[in-house]
């Protein structure tokens, strides 16, 4: 569960930035990369405290300039945004999706956030050996949890098309799975 998590809260901050490049002027998010030199944190373990207070007074500064330049229109844009990202996170978690084995004996029940809420087995099940009962029921189970993770994928990328961003998401997951493969 901590990897859906995860991931969702990634998605969700990859939507915030994004959001905050189309809308702001000028905006450009920080590039990091893990083990890169030249690229540090303001707020890295060997700043002092005082640096690190004056750092924060410095990104307060410029996120103060910045929303100086953001129209009321497209502050609206924004919270009409969040309040739908808000309203899927609910519906994902309302959400229901079945799955039921090969032979039709188990029957998996997940939300649409990947979370498992029920596992439901036939009596006729019962007569199968307890390699092939184990096979159906882990079969049943990863199907039930792909099918809940497209679902929820679907869902997000349609809120992402209503933004404007769904270019922008797809070739960041196209430049995750290619740096995952490789």
């Amino acid at each position: 569960h901590h990897f859906i998590l995860r991931r969702h809260v990634t998605n969700i901050m990859a939507l915030a930035a994004a959001v905050l490049v189309a809308l702001v002027p000028g905006y450009a998010p920080v590039a990091s990369r893990v083990g890169a030199s030249s690229v540090r944190h303001p707020m890295s373990v060997t700043a002092s405290p005082v640096t690190m207070l004056g750092n924060l007074g410095d990104s307060l500064k410029k996120a103060q300039d910045m929303m100086k330049n953001i129209s009321p229109e497209k502050l609206k844009k924004a919270q009409e945004m969040s309040m739908k990202m808000q309203d899927l996170q609910k519906e994902l978690a309302a959400t229901e999706i079945e799955c039921k084995s090969a032979d039709g004996k188990i029957t998996v029940l997940y939300t649409g956030q990947s979370v498992p809420l029920s596992v439901k087995v036939e009596p006729e099940a019962m007569s199968s050996s307890a390699d092939e009962l184990s096979e159906s029921l882990s079969n049943a189970l990863k199907q039930a949890f792909i099918n809940s993770r497209k679902h929820a994928d679907s869902r997000m990328m349609e809120l992402y098309e209503e933004a404007g961003l769904g270019d922008l998401i797809r070739a960041q997951q196209a430049a995750a799975a290619q740096q995952s493969s490789g």
